[in-house]
């Protein structure tokens, strides 16, 4: 219930604000409420992978959410990455900055941020598509939408390249599972 108030806040603010090329970094300000918490008593693991949603709808509303509403679009997360280097307590404020690093043909790749004071708590990252009622978009065609045709894609962070390589490495032995168990699973 808190996400979807925090969702709300984040729609509302977005229609006070000028819109934003969707490569620059989107800054929201959160708290940490009592129902984020687990039972340490501090932001829950699952809670962060939540908020990075919010952060990736704020970059979507700044950069023009009338298009993607009018052609029913929907962003697809296909993976998801979370690093936690120092908790975050009951009603502590921080800052959640979201910004894309990348993309290639089918994939847009994002970097998230939990910031407070300066100090990164939290950081993830994210491979994402765009689709149609019922197809894919291709990602040529998401950023002409963004006017961004024909902009060249940054180089991704070594950390993300990391990241991707051992997600690749990941499905590639499940690949090998499922065929050494005769397609089962």
């Amino acid at each position: 219930m808190v996400n979807l108030v925090r969702l709300l806040a984040i729609a509302l603010a977005s229609l006070m604000r000028p819109r934003r090329g969707v490569l620059e970094t989107s800054v929201i300000r959160l708290r940490v409420w009592p129902n984020d918490l687990d039972l340490n008593l501090h932001m829950n693991n699952g809670r962060y992978l939540s908020l990075m949603d919010l952060g990736r709808v704020d970059l979507m509303f700044h950069g023009g959410v009338g298009l993607w509403l009018k052609r029913g679009r929907q962003p697809l997360v296909a993976a998801s990455f979370c690093r936690h280097f120092k908790p975050l307590g009951l009603f502590q404020s921080f800052e959640l900055h979201t910004r894309v690093v990348g993309w290639d043909a089918k994939w847009v790749y994002f970097e998230q941020r939990f910031m407070r004071r300066g100090t990164l708590h939290a950081l993830g990252a994210i491979k994402a598509l765009v689709a149609d009622p019922g197809r894919l978009v291709p990602t040529q065609e998401f950023l002409a939408d963004q006017l961004l045709d024909g902009v060249e894609a940054p180089a991704l962070p070594d950390w993300v390249r990391d990241w991707l390589k051992a997600e690749r490495a990941a499905i590639d032995a499940l690949k090998a599972e499922r065929a050494a168990a005769g397609g089962q699973g």
